[in-house]
């Protein structure tokens, strides 16, 4: 007698995080949207990133299940350049001055192109990592965290009712602030286009506040006009950046 039945309460997302001390991953319903399982490994001393991802992708809870969607995503830094102003020839020199402690070849370097802004993000994606999950999930989507977090506040953004008030830009600035535990990436739009994504190494409050006053007063960013949209912050320091913009 044939199975009946709906197939789909089955099936599973994963997503996998390529961080700078190891892996992270995410099993999702793709019905539900429920998380299942949040785990991560973190790589052992002398281990390679391909390595550490195998041991990973041999994880006995990631078994057993068929996954709809599959994707990798870099956390490394990233950095921006306009789409017209992009050659693939100039990949490795343009990471390298930006971030001119990185080591890095072109082998290292991959692109997202976010086509509604215009922009190429460079991000670091070594060949040998993406080889090694498309062995065992060959339809995985390979991404830029920083990409994926520009696209997503860009689509905040849009549903920000912004005005004008006449000189400047105040008032059509859309500003977030996202927290990680020890990243705050700060990502502005100005009219519809990316005017800045910046990442922060901090892991306290003192720290995220400094970076975040300084770019908005770099930007020139009005208190009176322009929004500052966070997002998991802890209440204290919604409550001493609300103080500081009231005073």
């Amino acid at each position: 007698m044939p199975a009946t039945g709906n197939s789909l309460i089955l099936s599973y997302g994963l997503s996998i995080r390529m961080r700078a001390d190891g892996f992270s991953f995410l099993v999702h319903s793709v019905v539900s949207g429920q998380l299942l399982i949040e785990e991560g490994v973190t790589r052992r001393p002398g281990e390679s990133e391909v390595e550490c991802l195998r041991r990973l992708l041999s994880h006995p809870r990631l078994g057993g299940r068929s996954y709809e969607s599959v994707r990798l995503l870099s956390d490394a830094a990233a950095t921006q350049v306009p789409l017209d102003d992009y050659r693939r020839e100039n990949l490795v020199a343009v990471y390298r001055q930006v971030f001119s402690d990185s080591n890095v070849n072109s082998s290292d370097l991959a692109v997202q192109i976010l086509p509604q802004l215009e922009v190429v993000c460079i991000y670091r994606m070594p060949t040998a990592v993406e080889q090694a999950l498309r062995e065992v999930f060959p339809q995985a989507t390979i991404q830029c965290f920083s990409a994926c977090l520009i696209e997503h506040t860009r689509l905040c953004s849009q549903g920000v009712r912004t005005s004008d008030y006449g000189g400047g830009h105040r008032g059509s600035v859309s500003f977030h602030a996202v927290m990680e535990p020890d990243v705050m990436h700060i990502i502005a739009f100005s009219h519809g286009h990316l005017l800045c994504a910046n990442r922060f190494s901090c892991n306290n409050d003192t720290d995220r506040l400094y970076f975040l006053l300084d770019v908005w007063k770099h930007l020139d960013m009005d208190t009176e006009f322009d929004r500052c949209n966070i997002y998991d912050a802890s209440d204290e320091f919604v409550t001493h950046l609300q103080e500081i913009s009231s005073s």
